[in-house]
């Protein structure tokens, strides 16, 4: 095997790995997303996040934040 071949090889390896942690993370984001949104289905909440980021601009933006912060410790964790 040429060094080529074995670069190639170790490039195509950390991309299928990437990739599968990539899948994690949106499966485990979605399945976050969806205990949240049945969460406040159960507790009879009528949320509008529309109207929400136009009353509370800044606390939509804290909680992207932490969201986000959240879903790269995950990814940080799974990979």
């Amino acid at each position: 095997m040429t060094f080529e071949e074995t670069a190639n090889s170790t490039v195509r390896t950390a991309m299928d790995q990437g990739r599968e942690a990539a899948d994690k993370a949106a499966q485990a984001v979605k399945e976050g997303y969806d205990a949240a949104q049945q969460f406040v289905k159960d507790k009879g909440f009528d949320l509008d996040l529309r109207e929400f980021v136009r009353r509370e601009p800044w606390l939509a933006i804290a909680a992207a934040f932490a969201v986000g912060y959240f879903a790269a410790r995950i990814v940080r964790r799974i990979s």
